[in-house]
């Protein structure tokens, strides 16, 4: 894509500069006055190809112009939109840090932390129905980046089921789905 939007915004680019510097040339050729006006004033250009339009070579000039204009146009908005898919900071997976005022609060809250997060299938869960939600609305590729990420998490939280857990062998079960979606939101991310 990105390769796509820069030929048609260097193509478009030139046809419409070497057109607008010949169609200077015509006005010049038609008059001295009309080649000044066209030079130095805003949209007189207009004016010239409107008063000339029956000369062949004039309007297929303008025509020329309008159709550099709009693969411009059409690049920089291809451009735009791989940029934009690309390179924007998703600011969900930046994350958060905290400031640390007394170092044993820090160590309770911790601890507090390590006990809620004591049952990974419940959090693997919790992240697939994330994931699943999130899948409903994707459209461009950081959503589905965002998608296959997510489900890489409930598929890890899955692999960390002990053995002991009660609902080991349905989170045995869950890891092959969890991979297969998570390979299909990649699929699509590339896309």
């Amino acid at each position: 894509m990105f390769f796509l939007g820069i030929g048609f915004l260097i193509i478009g680019l030139i046809l419409a500069i070497v057109s607008g510097i010949w169609g200077l040339v015509q006005a010049f050729s038609e008059g001295t006055l009309w080649g000044v006006s066209y030079l130095f004033i805003p949209f007189a250009f207009v004016i010239f190809y409107l008063t000339n339009w029956s000369q062949r070579k004039i309007r297929k000039n303008f025509i020329l112009m309008i159709i550099g204009l709009i693969l411009s146009l059409v690049g920089t908005g291809t451009l735009g939109n791989h940029i934009t898919n690309n390179f924007v900071v998703n600011s969900a997976n930046i994350p958060e840090n905290p400031t640390i005022t007394n170092n044993s609060e820090n160590t309770s809250t911790n601890i507090e932390t390590t006990e809620v997060i004591s049952d990974p299938f419940r959090e693997g869960i919790n992240a697939a129905t994330k994931a699943a939600e999130l899948a409903q609305t994707a459209n461009t590729q950081t959503q589905w980046n965002e998608v296959a990420m997510t489900w890489h998490q409930a598929l890890v939280l899955m692999k960390e089921v002990p053995e002991s857990h009660t609902k080991y062998e349905e989170a045995k079960n869950r890891i092959d789905l969890y991979r297969n979606n998570r390979e299909i939101a990649k699929k699509k991310a590339s896309y």
